[in-house]
């Protein structure tokens, strides 16, 4: 390679990186302190979970009865996902979902983040995502049809935990 392409990739990464500072700074300027993570289900939004109080929202959705919300004062969450295999592997690691017979997507709110702990896909690259709380990152299960956003500019007011199925 020449000098001249060598001096044209440093420029881009260079631009790269002051972009993606430029984004996270954004992001923390319109943060409210808040910090919600939207769980959608086949573009449907199922769950709203409050980051650092575990608190939810479970919406009123077709897919209501496929959320568990048993051990949410642990952090898990059980919501619905494309099942292409059977949960053996989650029963043999997670007593309640056996006895729950949970089928779906186990979720982790751990430290004021939020990862995927168990799922059902090919490759389980969902499982290799890193835990999040940043709107620039969100966890994207796409065999699973699921997504999870994170909003950090949300205000206290748009969350009411009062709204929770039971």
């Amino acid at each position: 390679m020449k000098k001249n392409d060598w001096i044209l990739i440093g420029t881009l990464f260079l631009f790269g990186i002051l972009l993606f500072s430029g984004f996270k700074l954004a992001e923390t300027i319109r943060s409210t302190g808040y910090v919600y993570a939207k769980v959608f289900y086949k573009d449907t939004l199922v769950l709203m979970i409050d980051l650092h109080t575990d608190e939810f929202i479970v919406y009123d959705t077709e897919y209501a009865n496929q959320i568990d919300v048993g051990r949410a004062s642990e952090g898990i969450f059980y919501v619905p996902g494309s099942i292409s295999q059977d949960m053996t592997e989650l029963y043999t690691q997670d007593s309640y979902a056996l006895e729950h017979q949970i089928q779906g997507i186990k979720l982790l709110v751990e430290d004021g983040k939020i990862r995927v702990v168990y799922q059902e896909s090919p490759k389980d690259l969902c499982e290799l995502q890193p835990p999040t709380n940043s709107s620039l990152e969100p966890l994207v299960c796409l065999p699973n049809e699921l997504v999870v956003n994170i909003y950090t500019n949300l205000s206290s007011e748009e969350f009411v935990p009062d709204a929770v199925l039971e």
